[in-house]
């Protein structure tokens, strides 16, 4: 993976308990694989929601037809699950991508963006307690199933990824509270800002902004599916790179 991402966009992104949150849930058997010659791994690919997936063919072993294989099985695995689609999103420097997955029959389906920027101030926003975490996992996955086009994330998924990460500590998952009920969340990975989500009832005041306020320099993932772009703008975050999903109908 850090070879892939390293000679893609020239950073290691994604580490051990990144990998090891998304194979939650995940038939080990059957929803991920691994290409392997003379004992050693140049392509893996992992199907962790359905209609999304991860792959990748290492620098060294592209251009043998390893990747046309690994488009064959995930649409054949996703398919199998019952998935009306199938696909992966795709760093937009890598400008050679786009053409070969069209040439697969893939369109583009929406576009991401990394921001980075800093909110200044002081913010309300404390840990959650340990009691908090199943009430706090709810308030995210309750925002994001507002998003039209989303398979749902169950409980067991939102806490490998939060708070069962190798690496948590509890001042990674904090939150606004009214009236002693947590009414705005964040869940933050150093200076990455991994989730965030306020209640609808509580939304137009600040408390998004408040969520961020006083941590730094940040950088975050949002998409044209959430229509958040223009939020993030409105604080001071800039584009620092794009992204395109592609997929393909099965």
């Amino acid at each position: 993976m850090h070879a892939c991402e390293l000679a893609d966009s020239g950073e290691a992104m994604l580490d051990e308990s990144d990998l090891r949150s998304n194979l939650v849930g995940a038939d080990r058997d059957h929803d991920a694989c691994v290409v392997v010659q003379n004992g050693r791994i140049v392509g893996w690919g992992l199907i962790w929601t359905g209609r999304k997936r991860w792959a990748d063919v290492h620098p060294d072993s592209r251009g043998q037809g390893i990747g046309t294989w690994l488009l064959k099985w995930a649409a054949w695995r996703a398919k199998q699950l019952g998935a009306d689609r199938t696909g992966q999103t795709i760093d937009d420097a890598r400008t050679e991508i786009g053409p070969w997955l069209a040439s697969h029959g893939y369109t583009p389906r929406y576009h991401s963006w990394i921001l980075a920027g800093e909110v200044h101030g002081i913010s309300p926003a404390t840990p959650a307690t340990p009691q908090e975490h199943d009430a706090v996992l709810d308030l995210f996955e309750l925002a994001f199933r507002e998003f039209s086009d989303r398979p749902p994330v169950g409980p067991e998924r939102w806490r490998a990824r939060t708070v069962e990460r190798l690496d948590f500590r509890s001042e990674d998952l904090v939150v606004v509270r009214d009236g002693g009920v947590p009414v705005a969340v964040a869940f933050f990975l150093g200076n990455w800002v991994d989730n965030i989500a306020v209640a609808a009832s509580h939304r137009g005041r600040g408390l998004g902004r408040a969520l961020l306020a006083g941590r730094g320099r940040l950088e975050l993932s949002t998409d044209s599916n959430t229509g958040a772009l223009g939020f993030y703008e409105r604080l001071g975050f800039e584009v620092s790179r794009s992204y395109t999903h592609w997929a393909v109908d099965l």
